[in-house]
C-alpha cells in the first residue's frame, strides 16, 4: 500500500527518463531496456548459423590467395599485402577476433536464432 502511495507520482517525463513530481530522477530510461519500441527494427546475424567452414569461407580473408587479391585490390595493393608480414599478421588478429565474437553471440543466443531487434541497422 505504501509502495503505491509513492509511486503515485511518477511519471515518464518527454525525455524519457522516469521521474517524481519535485523532477527527481528515478529511472535514465523507461522500459526494461531503454530502446524506443518504435525505433527497433528486426534483423539477421548472418554470422551466427553457418557452420565453421562456410563462415571461414564467407568471412576469412586470405592474403596467400594471389588469384582473389587481384579481383579486389589494384596490382601496388597486391604486391604490399603480399610482402607484408605486418598486414598478415593484423588480418590474423581480425579473423580471431571474429571467431571469439562469434563464440560470444552463440553462448548468448544458445538456440541459434540469428534474428535479433536492435535500434540501429547493422547492415546499412
Amino acid at each position: 500500500r505504501r509502495l503505491i502511495k509513492a509511486m503515485e507520482s511518477v511519471m515518464v517525463a518527454y525525455d524519457g527518463t522516469i521521474r517524481n513530481s519535485v523532477g527527481q530522477l528515478i529511472q535514465l530510461r523507461y522500459g526494461e531496456d531503454g530502446l524506443d519500441g518504435g525505433a527497433v527494427e528486426l534483423q539477421n546475424l548472418p554470422n551466427l548459423k553457418p557452420s565453421n567452414t562456410a563462415f571461414e569461407k564467407k568471412f576469412r580473408f586470405d592474403v596467400s590467395n594471389e588469384r582473389q587479391l587481384r579481383r579486389v585490390f589494384n596490382e601496388d595493393i597486391v604486391k604490399e599485402l603480399i610482402g607484408s608480414a605486418h598486414a598478415v599478421s593484423e588480418l590474423e588478429k581480425e579473423w580471431d577476433l571474429l571467431k571469439r565474437e562469434r563464440d560470444i553471440l552463440r553462448s548468448i543466443f544458445p538456440k541459434g536464432d540469428n534474428k535479433v531487434v536492435l535500434p540501429c541497422n547493422l547492415q546499412r
